[in-house]
Parts: C-alpha cells; structure tokens; sequence
C-alpha cells in the first residue's frame, strides 16, 4: 500500500513520509539528491523505487550518480534493506553507476554506513561515503556525474 501522504512537487523532485520515515528526492543535472530521515521499512522504499524511476526517466538511460543524505535514525529494516539491494540492482539498468552518501547527520553514523555497505556490496554499485555534499560531488564529478 502507497503511504497516502505522497507529494510530488514537480517533475524532477518528489516527497514522501510515513509515520517512521520521510525524503526528499531532486534531480539536479545528472544527479539525484536524496535526504533521507528516520527508520526506513519496505512500504516506503517500494514507494522511493517507483518516485527514483518517474524521477530519472527523463536522463533516458544516461549514466547518474546518486548523492545521499542520511539525518536522524536513518536505518532499514531487514526487509527494506532486501528490497533497497534490488532496487538498486534495477537503478542500474535506469543508468546509476555511483553512489556517495553522507552520514555524518545520522543518530550513530557506524551503523548507518555499515548498513549501507552491506547493501551497496550486494548490489555491486560504486560507492564512497563522505564528509559532506561538497566531497560527495566532488567524488561523483569523479565518476562523470555532475551536479549542475
């Protein structure tokens, strides 16, 4: 069941919340920023996949790097971590080929990115965690994937 408190803003962001999580998603050049709060389930991941490919859709198969922003709890149950692997599995064919995430903001920032290690492993994405946005870009711009 899709959240009912989904809120598209435009065609290139989009933003949901449940009652543990909520995010924002925005695609900026080649790009897409997402801040993420609280304890992701399977229910609103299923809902970020679908938002991600409306999102990207327009860079029609183009590569896209991925610039994430973890704040608060900012964990997956075992279910959404399950689901997010494939989901990123599938973000591949979309054209993702990196992803940087910054978990500095998270409620333990330890458990956070090794987490998200398990799961960027298993889906065999490029990924690097860093310090803030700018590092984030510039490590992204690395990989042929600019924030314009």
């Amino acid at each position: 069941m899709v959240p009912s408190n989904i809120h598209t803003i435009g065609k290139n962001t989009s933003h949901a919340e449940t009652k543990h999580a909520e995010y924002d998603i925005e695609l900026i050049g080649n790009v897409l920023r997402v801040d993420g709060r609280g304890v992701v389930n399977e229910e609103i991941l299923k809902q970020y996949h679908e938002d991600v490919k409306d999102i990207v859709i327009s860079l029609k198969g183009q590569k896209w790097g991925f610039l994430g922003f973890v704040q608060g709890t900012g964990i997956l149950t075992p279910a959404a971590e399950s689901t997010l692997i494939d989901s990123i599995k599938l973000r591949k064919i979309y054209g993702m080929s990196a992803c940087a995430l910054v978990v500095a903001n998270a409620d333990i920032p330890a458990l956070v990115q090794s987490q998200f290690e398990r799961v960027y492993l298993a889906a065999d994405i490029d990924y690097f965690f860093c310090v803030d946005e700018k590092e984030g870009l510039a490590w992204l711009a690395s990989k042929e994937c600019k924030y314009k």
